[in-house]
């Protein structure tokens, strides 16, 4: 065979490949608008206030982010009968220890702060979450990352969610960025709107949820310890995902809320937007690692562009990039009307191929190393999502 005929039978087999590709994710993406329009256009209704049981909610922080204050003063207005805000720190110096002590004063009794010293593991947030879970008065608990913000109605909606059916361990909870304040936090906005949220509400329908989200999580300590407690996971960085992962494994029942926090993040810059998306396509990839792979399928404009440029703008490949956009272009519309539902988010649309071709390239650069920053902390991922100080 001379290498010409070499040649053309190469070509035609990475043309085939990624039209294959291609079309695998544009059934996935085309799944994922249907599934997100279902989800969120479902009308059940919960149970609201039927069962008032006392909260404990649980805010671990560390340091100062954007609007904190904001974010803490929406859990401690909640129209809830009964609950209580615990801020845990694990430094007494910590930057943000003043403006929870201002949350703590106008609370009116029902907010507290707690340091937990005692170090369990690597992960500085379990240290964290376990102070709390100890200084919780309630069996019910709710955390949530310090970076989310709710409306009144968060411990009744979650509550209600909680004693919708038997046999539940945890109701965790989606988030949004609805109005990005800068450029890179725009692509954060639509990497969640677009990758992140589709990719749960599939996941959901497909083999159920079988894991936590950090952007809110309520179960009852006696479920937890069931599970092994906190102390079991002190090694490991994603805790939220290893968390629901083990309630769902003693077979407790996870229910994805209806209910979407408002993720804060102020003015990301690019570099920090690139960070973020590293260590979560890392945390993914030890948690998940077929998934992960998987997920690279999804990636359908890369594919589409990468297509035009090895076999030129003939009509297939402005057909096919035409087809790609339309898909991704319908994925938003829904998620704009059914989630974000703010017009200033509008305006960012036209970064997805932007975005997109940047978050192939975070998913391919994530396979070449282990290591990631949270916080001001560096660690690198080892065997089975554990990590030791990087």
């Amino acid at each position: 065979m001379s290498g010409y005929v070499r040649g053309m039978v190469f070509s035609e087999i990475i043309k085939i490949t990624l039209i294959f590709l291609i079309t695998l994710g544009g059934i996935y993406c085309a799944l994922a608008t249907i599934f997100v329009r279902e989800f969120f256009g479902s009308k059940k209704e919960v149970a609201r206030g039927t069962r008032y049981i006392p909260i404990s909610v649980l805010k671990p922080i560390k340091g100062m982010d954007p609007e904190l204050r904001e974010n803490l003063l929406s859990f401690s207005t909640q129209n809830y009968p009964e609950y209580e805000i615990i801020c845990g720190v694990t430094n007494s110096t910590d930057a943000a220890v003043p403006t929870a002590e201002e949350i703590v004063r106008s609370s009116k009794g029902k907010a507290r702060i707690v340091v937990g010293r005692e170090a369990l593991g690597v992960n500085e947030k379990v240290t964290n979450l376990h102070a709390l879970l100890e200084a919780a008065t309630y069996p019910l608990v709710a955390i949530s990352d310090s970076d989310m913000r709710v409306d009144s109605s968060y411990l009744s909606h979650i509550v209600g969610e909680y004693f919708s059916d038997k046999n539940v361990g945890l109701v965790t909870s989606l988030y949004k960025i609805s109005d990005p304040a800068s450029l890179g936090s725009a692509l954060e906005s639509l990497t969640v709107a677009l990758d992140f949220i589709p990719s749960v509400i599939v996941a959901r329908r497909l083999e159920g949820i079988t894991f936590g989200l950090g952007a809110s999580m309520l179960f009852s300590k006696g479920a937890l310890e069931d599970a092994g407690g906190v102390s079991v996971i002190a090694d490991y960085l994603a805790d939220d995902y290893q968390i629901g992962n083990r309630l769902w494994r003693r077979g407790y029942k996870i229910i994805l809320s209806r209910l979407v926090l408002e993720n804060v993040i102020g003015n990301m810059s690019i570099t920090e937007f690139l960070a973020h998306q590293l260590r979560w396509a890392r945390t993914y990839r030890a948690c998940r690692p077929k998934g992960f792979l998987g997920y690279g399928m999804t990636h359908i404009f890369p594919l589409a562009f990468l297509f035009l440029i090895l076999f030129g703008p003939g009509h297939l490949s402005l057909s096919i990039i035409g087809m790609v956009l339309v898909l991704r272009t319908s994925l938003a519309i829904v998620v704009y009307k059914m989630v974000i539902r703010s017009r200033k988010w509008i305006r960012w649309v036209t970064l997805i191929p932007v975005k997109d071709l940047l978050s192939f390239g975070i998913w391919l650069w994530s396979f070449c190393g282990n290591k990631v920053s949270w916080r001001g902390s560096s660690y690198e991922i080892i065997q089975g999502g554990r990590i030791k100080q990087g």
